[in-house]
């Protein structure tokens, strides 16, 4: 499935997403507009020096200050408790790479060594190779625009050895994938491009960013952000199971993706965010725009965004035309799906929603406010949205916002010509026009 993400507004996992109606159909538009308004010391817009107006008793969320916390539905998360944001890190020292290429990524790594540490690492380091942040703590990592990191492991050494890190920052730069192993915390990635079209296609990466756990069970990644960002996917040489995801997790906590612009391969697997996505704009070309099949995932936010979805087959050549959507047999519970703009170009009834099988009882989802583009109400319409919330098992909650959402149609229709959300630190917003080897 072709998936094309565009600034999504913000998605909490916590596993967690992002929200502001607290389930009111009409709660969440106007009322923040007539509030009384504060400035929060300290609390700039991004890319800006302006402090954000806040209403009084807000709580914005400082990688994100358009989300007021005190906002989220389900009050603010599920049994695991409410949604934390990261902790940004500390520093105490200065160091600039003066190396190049792999020796400029030597000088990174050493850098990170010492806690408190802030890397500047200029454009003229080049490509730097593999990059390892293992058993490091407050490094906050500044990338020039030229800076191509082939691939970045945080949470562990060569070897591989585990070795957890905790409050790391990247901004800039290019990376073509990641891996943040368990039980690193507090890993943020702010006005990055994550391109695969920096590595050729007989290497190029079929996952964007995994988030595994450690060696144990429950050495989970905890408190994970991405902002302002880019997350591109290309096609690979040879297709496999989860080829084209910008996002897949492992259990992590905490998750949080707000004002990115992110597109997937088109590879037959392709799902948006696996788990997961929120306001940001997403394309996707194959597969799920959220796919859910994450058991441990307790509570699940996609606030806003722009969501396109291309007019791509199965693997088999089948029809097949999804969005927000959970894999059957799995248990994803406390999901809000609220206030999302949603391009299907495929001519086939759309799929949405909790699965009906029997563990899904005592588990719940809501939708508000969808703004649905399709070609014709055969794709999407109430009647679909009450057909699906039929599905639902006894004694579980598909409250799908049946008469709270908007539906254009268009015979001839097609993705906005530019949708994409204004990156502050990128001169380009389209993720298309990424440099591509």
């Amino acid at each position: 499935m072709s998936l094309r993400a565009f600034g999504v507004g913000c998605v909490l996992l916590s596993l967690l997403a992002c929200g502001d109606d607290d389930g009111n159909p009409d709660a969440g538009r106007d009322a923040s507009e007539d509030a009384p308004r504060v400035d929060v010391p300290g609390l700039d817009a991004p890319g800006s020096d302006v402090p954000v107006d806040v209403p009084t008793g807000a709580r914005p969320h400082p990688l994100y200050p358009a989300l007021d916390l005190a906002t989220l539905p389900g009050e603010g998360g599920g049994a695991v408790g409410p949604y934390e944001v990261p902790e940004l890190p500390t520093t105490t020292r200065e160091v600039t790479v003066s190396a190049t290429g792999t020796e400029g990524g030597r000088e990174l790594m050493n850098a990170c060594d010492t806690p408190g540490t802030a890397v500047t690492v200029p454009s003229s380091a080049g490509r730097i190779g593999v990059v390892n942040i293992g058993n490091a703590m407050d490094c906050d990592i500044e990338l020039g625009a030229d800076v191509v990191i082939d691939f970045l492991v945080v949470g562990s050494l060569p070897g591989p050895m585990q070795a957890p890190a905790h409050r790391i920052r990247f901004r800039g730069g290019q990376i073509a994938s990641m891996i943040v192993r368990g039980p690193s915390t507090d890993i943020v990635f702010d006005g990055v491009a994550v391109n695969a079209g920096v590595m050729p296609l007989e290497n190029r990466p079929g996952t964007g960013m995994y988030l595994p756990e450690g060696d144990e069970a429950g050495q989970f990644v905890d408190r994970f952000a991405v902002v302002n960002s880019f997350v591109r996917m290309l096609p690979v040489d040879a297709g496999g199971a989860i080829d084209g995801t910008p996002y897949l997790s492992g259990n992590a906590r905490n998750v949080f993706f707000a004002n990115n612009n992110i597109t997937t391969a088109g590879n037959r697997n392709s799902w948006g965010f696996l788990f997961s996505g929120g306001d940001n704009i997403v394309r996707v070309s194959f597969h799920k725009l959220v796919r859910m099949n994450d058991a441990p995932v307790d509570y699940v936010y996609i606030k806003g965004g722009t969501w396109m979805r291309e007019a791509t087959s199965a693997a088999g050549g089948g029809p097949i035309n999804d969005s927000f959507q959970q894999l059957s047999g799995s248990t994803t519970d406390h999901v809000y799906v609220h206030d999302p703009v949603v391009y299907l170009l495929s001519p086939e009834p759309v799929g949405f929603g909790m699965t009906g099988d029997a563990v899904q009882m005592g588990r719940s989802w809501e939708a508000r406010r969808i703004e649905w583009h399709a070609l014709n109400a055969s794709v999407i319409s109430d009647e679909r949205m009450a057909q699906l919330a039929g599905f639902c098992v006894a004694g579980a909650t598909c409250d799908y916002g049946v008469g709270t959402h908007t539906y254009m149609y268009d015979d001839a229709l097609a993705f906005p010509d530019d949708p994409w959300r204004d990156l502050p630190t990128f001169d380009d917003d389209d993720p298309d026009n990424l440099p591509a080897l």
